[in-house]
C-alpha cells in the first residue's frame, strides 16, 4: 500500500452538554482528522485527543506537530506491504500513541477498501454486533446523576458507566444503586483516588457493581494488584495499559480483573489486538473503551469490539450523548436500545460528510 498523499482536518464542535471526569471538563470537541489517499481510496483516521491534556498526554497540537514532521514524511516514503510493517516503522518513535493510532486506522482503512474487506473481518472479529453502554460524566448532585441514568435506561441501555471523584463518589453510587437495585452499574475513577483511599474504594463493595475502574494513578500498577487484594468488586485497568509490556506487568502482578482497551491510548489497532490476546492467554476480561469524538474514531472502536475476548459492552457509538453533532454522511446508530453492528463495508465503513467536515474544521493543511 503506498500512500499519495495525507491531509490533516483540526475540527471543533460543540458538545450538547459540558463532559465531566475528574481530571476536568470538555465543553467543545476538539481534535484531528487524517485523510489519507491512496490512488482513487481515501482512508480516515482520528486522533481522539483534546485542545489541552484532558485525559490524553497528547493534544491537538503535538498530534499536528508530530504528523506533520515525523509520522506523515515517513508514511509516504515507501510501499508497505501491510499495517503489522507500519507501525514497525511507527514503533522506532517514542509515545506519541493516539498521532501513530490515528494514521494506522486511516492505513486500515485503505487496506480494507483495497482487499474489500472489513477491518473487523481482518482483524478476527467473531462478533458481527455488539452490546454498549453509556457513560456518564460527573453531575452537580447525586439526584442530577440518577436523573441522567434513567434517562439513558428509558432509551433501552443495559450497561450504565458513572464518572466518580473525592467528593462526587459514594453519595452518587448509593443514590443511583437505591434508585436502579437491578442495572448493571460500573464506576470509573480516571485516576482520581490513592492508596491512602483504600478504605473509601473498599466500601463500595456493597454496591455490586460490575467493577471499578482506573482508581488509581495511571502510573500506580503495583498500588492496584494491593487494591485488588483489599476488595471483592473487579478492578478495571484503562489508563495504566499504554503497552503490551502495561498489560504484562499487570497480569504478573495480578493487579486486574479486567482491561478497558483504548484503540487510540495503545497506538493502534495492530497493538490493541496484541494486548486482546494477552488478556485472553491469562484470563483478564477485556471491552472496548471510548473517548467523545466523531464517528470516524467509531469505526475502530467497532473492529476491536468484534473480537472475542471483549465480551463485555463497549462504550463505542454512543457520543451523540455529549456531541451536537458529527461529520459523517451515515452516523452511527443504535438499535433495540444498546446494541450497535459491527460495519461489514469494505474497510472502516465511515463515510465522511466533506461539508459537514468543512462547517467545523478550524484548520487544515497537505502533510
Amino acid at each position: 500500500m503506498k500512500i499519495d498523499s495525507i491531509t490533516a482536518y483540526v475540527i471543533r464542535i460543540p458538545l450538547k452538554t459540558p463532559f465531566r471526569i475528574s481530571a476536568g471538563e470538555i465543553r467543545t470537541k476538539d481534535g484531528i482528522l487524517f485523510a489519507c489517499r491512496s490512488g482513487d481510496r481515501v482512508g480516515w483516521g482520528e486522533a481522539a485527543v483534546d485542545a489541552v491534556p484532558f485525559y490524553a498526554h497528547e493534544t491537538v497540537g503535538s498530534v499536528l506537530d508530530l504528523a506533520k514532521t515525523v509520522l506523515a514524511p515517513q508514511m509516504m516514503s515507501r510501499d508497505f506491504a501491510d499495517t503489522e510493517a507500519l507501525t514497525t516503522l511507527f514503533d522506532s518513535h517514542r509515545g506519541n500513541r493516539f498521532a501513530k493510532a490515528a494514521l494506522e486506522a486511516a492505513f486500515w482503512d485503505l487496506l480494507g477498501q483495497a482487499r474489500n474487506t472489513s477491518v473487523a473481518r481482518l482483524l478476527g472479529g467473531t462478533r458481527d454486533d455488539v452490546e454498549t453502554g453509556p457513560s456518564i460524566g460527573i453531575k452537580a448532585t447525586p439526584e442530577a446523576t440518577v436523573a441522567a441514568v434513567g434517562e439513558q435506561l428509558a432509551l433501552g441501555r443495559r450497561r450504565i458507566k458513572i464518572k466518580v471523584c473525592p467528593g462526587k463518589d459514594t453519595a452518587v453510587i448509593r443514590a443511583v444503586r437505591e434508585a436502579y437495585p437491578d442495572i448493571t452499574l460500573m464506576v470509573d475513577a480516571n485516576n482520581a483516588y490513592t492508596p491512602a483511599d483504600f478504605d473509601r474504594i473498599a466500601a463500595w463493595d456493597a454496591f455490586d457493581l460490575q467493577m471499578i475502574e482506573q482508581p488509581l494513578d495511571e502510573g500506580d500498577i503495583y498500588f492496584h494488584s494491593l487494591l485488588k487484594q483489599r476488595i471483592r468488586t473487579p478492578v478495571c485497568l484503562d489508563e495504566s495499559i499504554h503497552t503490551l509490556h502495561d498489560a504484562q506487568v499487570a497480569i504478573a502482578l495480578r493487579a486486574c480483573d479486567i482491561v478497558n482497551i483504548k484503540v487510540c491510548r495503545v497506538g493502534g489497532l495492530v497493538h490493541a489486538r496484541r494486548i486482546h490476546d494477552a488478556c485472553q492467554a491469562a484470563g483478564i476480561v477485556n471491552w472496548i473503551g471510548s473517548r467523545v469524538g466523531t464517528g470516524v474514531a467509531i469505526g475502530a472502536r467497532l473492529a476491536a469490539a468484534a473480537w472475542p475476548n471483549c465480551s463485555l459492552p463497549t462504550d463505542a457509538g454512543l457520543c451523540s450523548m455529549y456531541m451536537a453533532d458529527d461529520i459523517l454522511a451515515h452516523p452511527w446508530t443504535v438499535h433495540d436500545g444498546c446494541h450497535i453492528k459491527v460495519p461489514t463495508a469494505a474497510g472502516m465503513g465511515t463515510a465522511v460528510d466533506e461539508a459537514q467536515l468543512k462547517r467545523y474544521t478550524v484548520w487544515s493543511g497537505a502533510l
